[in-house]
């Protein structure tokens, strides 16, 4: 399995993530307590959306969006996209 994001790599942070890529549609990435994070196109623009949730608090699931914006960002060919938590 991939390493744990780093916005993610705090003391009591699972130490797995699951990494699936669905038919290049969309990519979701799953933390052994159940947070997750997904990243599509969107279906009227041209721009990603990003998807976050967490079943054990608000702060994971701003955590994994953390992780996943900071790895967009890093990615200029990415291109824009106006998610925010």
């Amino acid at each position: 399995h991939p390493a744990v994001p780093s916005g993610l790599a705090a003391a009591d942070a699972p130490r797995r993530i699951d990494l699936a890529v669905h038919d290049a549609r969309h990519v979701r990435v799953v933390t052994e307590d159940g947070t997750w994070g997904l990243v599509r196109a969107s279906s009227n623009k041209p721009e990603l959306v990003v998807v976050v949730e967490s079943p054990v608090s608000q702060e994971r699931m701003h955590a994994m969006f953390k992780a996943v914006d900071d790895i967009l960002r890093q990615n200029p060919e990415v291109g824009a996209y106006n998610q925010t938590i």
